[in-house]
């Protein structure tokens, strides 16, 4: 072979070499990519301002530091608010009220609850705790009328702190990917409804006096969705995974 032939040769072994890094390079971006791609944010507003308790907020954010940190695909982006309106709500995917008093919240002008609801119309979600499921439901039994958005919940006073268990349906087993769990309770509602089909899960026992009572509902409000829950996943005994895919399903990365 003579020394034409095997310049050639040397230039053309070159060129594929140089093809195939870049090839592979573009491979390496295009997986890291798709990698990028498939991790699932949530951007949270938590309110903490006037009748919040401040266990509520601070188990909520522990939570939601503790699933970040275990998950690579799941990351919820979380702030605090000592006001909710339009303004402090934009951008955000969830609303939390945590536990503490519903009557101030409900008495808050720092709350705008036409805001809270176009803001779920719209197709956020809304997580109500505790006094959260009390302010957002349609009536507390008694006392006064909610935001109502879940319009066909009426909410009655509970007078339990501690443990409780709690029996999902084949809707709420979805988010809690059990039959039965054990969940605190500090004085929450019990959530009376007609619409059956929206219930997550009910009392299983009768600690509360309203045994068979639906303790967490879940239901569309316009494009938006809502679940009121009576008792706490983020405190002792917390639920990561039901509060975590609670938030999903509220943000729609969950059916």
């Amino acid at each position: 072979m003579d020394v034409k032939h095997i310049k050639k040769l040397i230039y053309s072994l070159i060129f594929l070499f140089i093809i195939g890094i870049v090839l592979f390079g573009y491979s390496q971006i295009t997986t890291s990519s798709s990698t990028s791609n498939s991790t699932k944010y949530v951007n949270v507003l938590i309110y903490d301002g006037t009748g919040t308790m401040s266990s509520s907020v601070s188990g909520l954010e522990n939570c939601l530091d503790e699933i970040n940190n275990k998950s690579s695909n799941k990351k919820f982006i979380y702030s605090t608010a000592v006001e909710i309106n339009s303004q402090t709500l934009e951008g955000y995917d969830v609303l939390i009220v945590p536990g503490g008093d519903a009557s101030e919240y409900i008495q808050n002008s720092k709350i705008d609850n036409s805001s809270i609801k176009q803001f779920v119309s719209g197709g956020k979600g809304y997580l109500g705790i505790c006094a959260g499921a009390f302010a957002a439901s349609n009536y507390v039994d008694g006392y006064y009328s909610g935001w109502g958005l879940e319009p066909d919940v009426t909410a009655e006073t509970v007078d339990y702190e501690g443990s409780l268990s709690i029996s999902t349906t084949s809707f709420g087993k979805h988010l809690t990917n059990s039959s039965a769990v054990t969940i605190f309770h500090e004085n929450g509602p019990a959530l009376l409804t007609n619409n059956t089909e929206h219930i997550l899960s009910t009392f299983a026992d009768n600690n509360t006096g309203y045994e068979g009572y639906a303790d967490m509902v879940g239901e569309s409000y316009g494009s938006g969705r809502v679940i009121l829950s009576g008792s706490h996943p983020e405190l002792e005994p917390e639920n990561q995974e039901l509060l975590q895919n609670m938030l999903l399903w509220l943000s729609k990365n969950l059916d």
